[in-house]
């Protein structure tokens, strides 16, 4: 399993627009090959920060299969225009140090 970290920053017009697509975007999430478990989760110090935390079941399903998917244009749809950078993604293993 892989953990996929996204710190997603959100323009201040459009934080109203993406927390409500929040729950689509979970669910569509889910129903991608691969995808786990999807959370997001409000920064408490970084005005319009959120963390996108996904679990893969194997990089290649994000990073290979994910992006040509229905789930990935209907993503782009939901949240894609809302973001007032691109999003800082980082990939975690499953194995504890």
């Amino acid at each position: 399993m892989i953990h996929e970290h996204a710190l997603l920053t959100i323009g201040p017009a459009d934080v109203e627009r993406f927390e409500k697509a929040v729950p689509e975007a979970r669910e569509v999430l889910l129903s991608a090959p691969g995808c786990r478990a999807v959370s997001v989760h409000r920064s408490v110090d970084l005005t319009g920060g959120y963390l996108l935390r996904v679990s893969w079941e194997r990089i290649e399903d994000h990073l290979d299969t994910f992006p040509a998917t229905a789930q990935a244009t209907r993503l782009a749809e939901l949240i894609g225009t809302c973001f007032a950078e691109p999003p800082h993604v980082v990939h975690f293993a499953d194995e504890e140090v």
